[in-house]
């Protein structure tokens, strides 16, 4: 026997992903109104769906401890989970069911019905790819059906940055230190906004401007920042109240460690207060994209430039940043291609 209320749920969540918020109120409340007063018995086949299902989710806690062992980043491994429990809700089967086809259903389904962004198209694959491996490899399942599923083609598109004038507009929008030493931290530094927001006090050296930091796949490296950035970071800590560790804490107690939500609203907030900036895309990351490309622009070698921002292959350098130089390639077309 199962309760209303238990298949209730069980349609709440499985319609999740296609309802908009909106209405998911207004879904819940038909159906407590309509199933409220009902039971139900499952059919004959209740005791292998159970099976199964118990199957299927000890499959994946062996695989997310495997994760585990593997030094992933709990981020990463949400990730991943988050993937395959989207792709057996979707496809109602087991670890075990699932084959190519099914997939490449989900897959669809995304791309036409969630409307999937390329990037994100290829995130799922790659999550999902990374699961059906590791079954096969231990045996889990006898035949992978992420083999012939590829990758598709992401179109390039040039991130916004900020020029030297806009920059400084945003910091005369600034009213507090806090928000100063921030958006001077994140454009001297280069770094990640996870990065950032996870740092501590005592991780910064102010008397040499640098700060080890922990990056994507808990790689550690060690960055640097401006006099402007440490002048800012030196005043704000002097006037902080509070005993947190972090570096960037809330204005208001309990002083929590900034969230990256609450660093993108500080941001969106400093952006409102200038007509000049309105209209003009504005994020955490876009610090970092103007940091790297400002480099580029001043000749700093790529290879720099690489371990400045942290990234793992200097094919990222070159495509998210040195093709967004357009001022150098100007400059440099008209120096050399014209007598």
């Amino acid at each position: 026997m199962m309760s209303a209320n238990a298949v209730i749920n069980n349609i709440l969540v499985q319609s999740s992903d296609y309802i908009k918020d909106k209405h998911f109120e207004d879904l819940k409340m038909v159906l407590y109104m309509n199933l409220c007063n009902f039971t139900f018995v499952q059919n004959d086949t209740s005791n292998e769906l159970i099976e199964n299902s118990d199957i299927t989710f000890g499959v994946l806690r062996n695989w997310r401890d495997q994760l585990i062992v593997e030094g992933k980043t709990a981020g990463t491994i949400t990730q991943y989970l988050f993937a395959m429990r989207k792709l057996i809700e979707f496809t109602g089967l087991g670890v075990a069911e699932i084959r190519e086809n099914h997939i490449r259903s989900y897959l669809a389904h995304g791309k036409v019905y969630r409307k999937w962004k390329d990037k994100t198209y290829n995130g799922k694959v790659r999550c999902l790819r990374q699961f059906f491996n590791w079954a096969t490899d231990y045996d889990i399942i006898s035949e992978n059906p992420m083999r012939r599923i590829k990758e598709t083609k992401e179109d390039f598109r040039i991130g916004s940055i900020l020029t030297p004038e806009q920059r400084e507009i945003f910091r005369c929008c600034c009213r507090t230190e806090r928000e100063l030493s921030l958006i001077d931290f994140l454009y001297s530094s280069g770094g990640r906004i996870s990065e950032i927001r996870q740092l501590n006090r005592n991780q910064i050296d102010l008397v040499n401007r640098r700060a080890v930091i922990y990056g994507k796949g808990r790689k550690e490296r060690e960055i640097y920042f401006s006099p402007q950035a440490f002048v800012h970071v030196t005043q704000y800590l002097a006037g902080r109240k509070d005993d947190n560790e972090a570096l960037f804490v809330s204005t208001k107690k309990p002083y929590n460690r900034l969230t990256k939500d609450g660093i993108r609203w500080i941001i969106k907030n400093i952006q409102s207060r200038d007509e000049r900036l309105k209209g003009l895309q504005i994020s955490p990351h876009t610090f970092r994209r103007t940091c790297g490309t400002d480099m580029i622009n001043h000749g700093a070698p790529a290879e720099l430039v690489q371990r400045k921002l942290g990234h793992s292959n200097i094919n990222t350098t070159l495509t998210c940043y040195a093709q967004i130089a357009t001022e150098t390639v100007r400059e440099a077309n008209n120096k050399y291609c014209y007598a």
